[in-house]
């Protein structure tokens, strides 16, 4: 199995951070686990938005166009919500 080295102050916080029952092997395993799940959706995150830009050139739209056609939308509903 690979080793990771952690520094000895990082430890002591990691100690200091568990509760029990966990070890602090269990805090660490979470943590990374944690770590690479927030990257996934990351990633993910901006593969959608490439390809939302990518459909919005294909469309010959151009950002002030979603966020002037935005704001409107936001005006409509201001002005149901009035009535």
């Amino acid at each position: 199995m690979p080793q990771v080295n952690i520094p000895e102050p990082l430890f002591a916080e990691i100690e200091r951070a568990v509760l029990a029952p966990a070890s602090p092997e269990e805090f660490v395993l979470d943590a990374v686990r944690e770590k690479l799940s927030w990257k996934g959706r990351k990633l993910e995150f901006f593969r959608l938005s490439d390809e939302t830009r990518s459909a919005m050139v294909a469309k010959g739209l151009e950002e002030a166009d979603i966020l002037s056609d935005f704001e409107a939308f936001r005006n409509r509903l201001s002005e149901h919500d009035r009535a």
